[in-house]
């Protein structure tokens, strides 16, 4: 339901009864429905992205309120959308969505003047195939949610579909998010909003995208027929040609780079009335936090773990020794469900009965025996890196989805997760690893930066004889380190060791294993090990008299990961990374080199990283190759983009490098 009905029902002096429905916004649109171009008819191919499944030719949104006399003020939600469908993939964008929410105090949103159409060039004649009954359905979401979709009929290559609907909400402090930026290239997308002066909004833009208009006027606003006005301000906002928005390596979510606007409710100042804030200070949301049932209040009630605290005390004499023995029982004792949240499922004393949990139950259950030890602990809400960025300028407690601990030893700050229990005291798992959280200190509290000095590190080692006939036969070992060794450690533990090899040797066809072992998997303080007695296949090849030897023998970088020429946004590996190869390789009797691999030595731009690749030859009969990666940095920004693909090409080719051997 809307907030003050009773304060607007004497703010707006309503002479009719009746409810009206009309649009502010009715003079000036950039798309009118069945008015289509015939040039955008005739289109084959778009010219500005030839590889496009579809482009969307027009996306226009309106978003203003409106007064009945049953409900009071409402909010309006416009939308009209225009899509020419190039190719059989992009038939996806002539079905679409539309969710509605409703409360069980009353309050929903509900849907009219649906209407679509299907324009297809049949005998150089545009025909029109309008939306069915038949072609639309009513879904249910969940609890608070439901769903109509649409299908558009006769979609083939070269139609053109449109839509449009309109959404009557009885929540009118939200204002529908706009995205200018889809999957498929937009050429142009418009956003018209219109605010009352008593309602005051943060308006949050995001994007690598600029705005082709971006534009305010105060202006009066007609709530309706016989309805009086009042000040507001009018918003307009539009991207022309803007390009696809695609998944490319290394990004946390692709909603952290979409060109967005999205709307907070910060106030509601009436003339006259009562004011209310909605925007809070972060202080105002960690009391918030606190006063939470599922959360602050849950860290008060620690008496369930009072035996466990006197154990650990009277085994552990210094506060690091107590905090490593906090993390050990929490994470020996519990298992992490998978689920991300900062509230905990039900309370923590039945989280511990039933030894398994969500995060904060986990994290929490965490800080609560520390607590019970006397050392000082709090929690940290964080955004996860799928779940995208946190705004440090905007109190949004929907932003956040995980919570971890903090603590402090010799003045340094610790955090610490116990959800995964191969992860030494005080490395943060990768998903946490997304610039900054929200550390919850009573009733104030602190940003702190979230990353880690861990690396993905992996060592492969290799011993191999090579055989007149190009069979290599010899020993392999990996060493997997950080990252890599909790990553493996988790699989292993999930899939037995037996499996984890059967798997190793499936995705390694060419490999003809006979023994393995793996070292290390009970001691996370070690590498995990695993070593191979192999033959391999196909990577050294026989043509008349001599030998051709692929060294890298498929571990090495086959292929660049940054194909795009440019990028705009940066590249998050989220950790740093270490790769090493050393390999030996015996040369058969009667063999000599004929040809190596020179070596290399390449640098990041300001010491952001390093490659080097490294071929010779040792006691005549032995070839010695030696490669390293090492990202020194965690993110480079798309100024540094053209530096870090050039530098992977040059990875990539010299991995692919043949040594060639001759007979003598």
């Amino acid at each position: 339901m809307p907030f003050f009905t009773t304060t607007l029902k004497n703010t707006l002096i309503c002479v009719c009864s009746i409810f009206f429905q009309f649009s502010v916004f009715a003079q000036d649109v950039p798309i009118k429905f069945g008015k289509i171009d015939m040039a955008d008819l005739q289109m084959k191919v778009y010219p500005k992205d030839t590889a496009a499944e579809a482009v969307v030719l027009a996306d226009y949104g309106e978003s203003y309120h409106q007064y009945s006399s049953t409900v009071g003020l409402q909010m309006i939600y416009f939308r009209h959308r225009r899509i020419k469908i190039l190719k059989k993939a992009g038939y996806d964008w002539a079905t679409h969505a539309i969710l509605t929410t409703h409360t069980r105090s009353g309050g929903k949103e509900y849907i009219t003047d649906l209407r679509g159409a299907t324009y297809n060039l049949v005998d150089g004649k545009m025909v029109t195939e309008k939306l069915s009954k038949e072609s639309i359905f009513d879904e249910k979401v969940s609890e608070s949610q439901a769903q109509r979709k649409i299908s558009l009929p006769n979609v083939k290559e070269g139609s053109i579909i449109e839509y449009t609907y309109r959404i009557t909400s009885d929540f009118d402090t939200e204002i529908k998010t706009w995205e200018f930026q889809k999957s498929i290239p937009t050429v142009w997308s418009e956003y018209r909003v219109m605010i009352p002066s008593f309602y005051k909004f943060q308006v949050i833009s995001q994007g690598y995208e600029p705005f082709a208009i971006s534009e305010k006027k105060s202006e009066n606003i007609n709530f309706g027929p016989n309805v009086a006005s009042e000040a507001g301000d009018k918003f307009r906002w539009a991207m022309k040609d803007v390009p696809a928005l695609k998944e490319e390596p290394f990004m946390t979510t692709i909603d952290d780079y979409r060109s967005q606007i999205e709307f907070e409710i910060a106030a509601y100042t009436p003339a006259g009335g009562m004011h209310k804030y909605f925007s809070l200070t972060w202080n105002d949301f960690s009391t918030t936090l606190n006063g939470y049932e599922s959360f602050g209040v849950q860290l008060k009630r620690g008496g369930f773990l009072k035996d466990v605290a006197t154990n650990i005390k009277a085994s552990a004499k210094d506060t690091l020794s107590k905090i490593q023995a906090a993390y050990d029982y929490i994470s020996k004792n519990m298992t992490w469900n998978g689920n991300t949240s900062f509230f905990v499922s039900s309370n923590l004393k039945k989280a511990l009965e039933t030894k398994t949990g969500n995060a904060a139950d986990i994290n929490l259950m965490l800080v609560v025996l520390l607590r019970e030890l006397d050392i000082q602990a709090d929690p940290v809400v964080l955004s996860t890196r799928d779940n995208g960025r946190v705004l440090e300028n905007y109190v949004l407690e929907r932003k956040f989805n995980y919570v971890i601990a903090h603590t402090v030893v010799n003045g340094k700050p610790l955090l610490l997760d116990a959800t995964e229990p191969f992860l030494k005291l005080g490395v943060l798992p990768i998903r946490c690893l997304n610039q900054y959280g929200r550390l919850i200190q009573g009733n104030s509290g602190d940003w702190v930066a979230l990353d880690s000095k861990e690396k993905l590190s992996k060592t492969l080692i290799l011993d191999m004889k090579i055989n007149p006939d190009g069979q290599l036969q010899g020993n392999v070992s990996v060493a997997f380190l950080g990252y890599y060794g909790q990553d493996y450690r988790q699989t292993i533990k999930k899939e037995t060791k037996d499996k984890f090899i059967e798997n190793f040797k499936k995705s390694h066809p060419q490999w003809e294993i006979t023994k393995t072992t793996i070292e290390g998997y009970e001691d996370i303080t070690v590498p995990l090990v695993t070593k191979f007695e192999t033959a391999i296949n196909e990577k050294s090849n026989v043509a008349g008299d001599r030998i051709y030897l692929s060294p890298m023998i498929g571990e090495g970088e086959e292929k660049n990961p940054f194909t795009a020429v440019e990028r705009k946004f940066p590249v998050d590996f989220g950790t740093l990374m270490e790769e090493s190869f050393v390999a030996t390789y015996v040369i058969p009797e009667g063999y000599m080199v004929e040809e190596i691999p020179k070596g290399i030595k390449v640098s990041l731009p300001e010491d952001g990283g390093r490659f080097m690749f490294v071929v010779g030859i040792q006691e005549e009969n032995k070839i010695v190759v030696s490669s390293r990666i090492n990202l020194k940095k965690t993110t480079y920004l798309a100024e540094e983009y053209e530096s870090l693909r050039k530098f992977y090409d040059q990875i990539v080719q010299k991995h692919a490098e043949q040594i060639v051997l001759k007979k003598k």
